[in-house]
């Protein structure tokens, strides 16, 4: 159907289709002498394997007056299965090589470090993250062989399942985590004993300083790392958000991770066929204690800051901030 805003519809053109061209003509030609000034003309499409063309023949254009190619043409035609394909194929090409590019930095990152010092070592929270640069680690046959030391921090408020996922990665790697906890206790029921089963509740701070900050310390100086790997990247947010691959003077923070999003550790994990935290299969993006770890909705993982969004809910500092970090990567610590 071949129309204008006035209503008239020359009789040689009689095919209307649902994808159409918007064609306009200036004030000056015979056309819109007859169908108005402001006249828009609607012509509609044919397709053929989802390849729109024009539905004019030669003959019903030129019996047109004043439809020149010479007059400016605007088009709005919906795109094709073909060119969404073509746009979804060059996102996904685009991904790939950006994961690539990733994976490369952080393993060039990781092996200059570790060549470069002496005594090297990664806290492991076998969170998603964590379990990335395990598996570059292991790429680097840096594991085994203990060239790097894998640390692992027990608050003896875990979930069981974190101790469960500990056994299968150590194995599925082939090293054995040294184990830290709070000082002058052995088990979780000795710590109940000496500080009660509520210190998360009435003293955070203290509760942190116990469980996480001085053992954590003390894992760093008992094995002398001069080099220490961690998971933290920029997406995180908060305190984190302008981190670089490397930090510090005499003990080195090593972020082989920074730059890379949630996003890209799962396609990584998923890339590579490596097993995860069963509980992020239960919604938790990132897990910690049990008492300050909950569930995220999907939709919200891959949001800025997403991740450890499920993390300290409801908690404040001393200077009343909300909780974003429990001490063992603050300045000072």
């Amino acid at each position: 159907m071949f129309s204008s805003s006035t209503g008239h519809t020359p009789m040689a053109l009689t095919s209307c289709l649902n994808k159409q061209l918007s064609y306009s003509f200036p004030t000056s030609s015979g056309f819109c002498r007859e169908f108005g000034a402001n006249s828009t003309v609607l012509v509609p499409l044919k397709t053929d394997n989802n390849h729109p063309w024009n539905a004019i023949s030669p003959k019903e254009w030129f019996s047109c007056r004043d439809l020149q190619p010479k007059h400016r043409i605007t088009v709005n035609v919906t795109a094709s299965n073909q060119v969404i394909a073509q746009v979804e194929d060059l996102s996904r090409k685009a991904r790939e090589q950006r994961l690539q590019h990733l994976e490369e930095q952080a393993l060039f990152v990781l092996k200059e470090i570790v060549n470069s010092y002496q005594s090297p070592a990664f806290p492991c929270a076998l969170i998603a993250g964590d379990v990335v640069i395990l598996d570059l680690l292991s790429k680097l046959d840096f594991l085994k062989n203990e060239r790097v030391k894998v640390i692992f921090i027990d608050t003896f408020h875990l979930f069981p399942e974190t101790y469960s996922f500990l056994n299968l990665v150590e194995k599925r790697y082939g090293f054995k985590a040294h184990v830290f906890h709070a000082a002058g206790v052995k088990d979780k029921n000795e710590f109940k004993e000496k500080y009660g089963s509520d210190l998360f509740i009435t003293d955070i701070d203290e509760y942190d300083r116990i469980c996480k900050v001085e053992p954590f310390s003390r894992s760093l100086d008992t094995l002398k790392v001069d080099a220490m790997i961690n998971g933290r990247r920029r997406d995180h947010g908060a305190e984190r958000a302008h981190l670089e691959v490397v930090e510090g003077d005499a003990r080195l923070k090593v972020q082989p991770l920074a730059y890379w999003e949630f996003r890209d550790v799962w396609e990584y994990l998923q890339k590579n066929g490596i097993p995860y935290h069963p509980l992020h299969d239960e919604g938790y993006p990132s897990i910690g204690d049990v008492q300050s770890t909950l569930p995220v909705p999907k939709d919200q993982w891959f949001e800025y800051g997403g991740e450890r969004s499920g993390r300290f809910q409801g908690l404040k500092n001393k200077d009343g901030s909300s909780k974003t970090e429990c001490g063992i990567h603050v300045s000072g610590s």
